[in-house]
């Protein structure tokens, strides 16, 4: 058996990374990716800059026993959540019929 036939060509994944269909799906993939990163990070600098700078900020009680540290554990995993779900939605209607496209042109249309 010939392995050098079954392997396929380079030639066919740049042609792939040069399609305007793949271009299309890692801007639409960036146009998500890149603010929800910066939203989120944004928020964990802030977090860490006030736990770092203003450690009596996270102490201070909000309602009896819950505390602004508690409620910004509670904001982060909020916004985690929040994000997923907006991703998987975002996924689901522009991201995944772009690649399904992507793939069945990769793989000469057998789809």
């Amino acid at each position: 058996m010939d392995s050098t036939n079954s392997r396929p060509s380079a030639d066919r994944y740049v042609a792939i990374h040069d399609s305007t269909q793949f271009r299309t799906l890692r801007h639409k993939f960036r146009r998500f990716a890149v603010p929800a990163s910066a939203v989120f990070v944004g928020w964990w600098f802030v977090t860490i800059l006030f736990g770092a700078y203003g450690p009596g900020i996270y102490s201070a009680n909000v309602v009896g026993s819950v505390n602004v540290g508690t409620l910004a554990v509670l904001v982060t995993l909020a916004i985690v959540v929040v994000i997923a779900a907006m991703y998987l939605k975002y996924a689901r209607t522009e991201l995944d019929p772009l690649a399904e496209d992507v793939r069945a042109e990769a793989e000469g249309g057998r789809r």
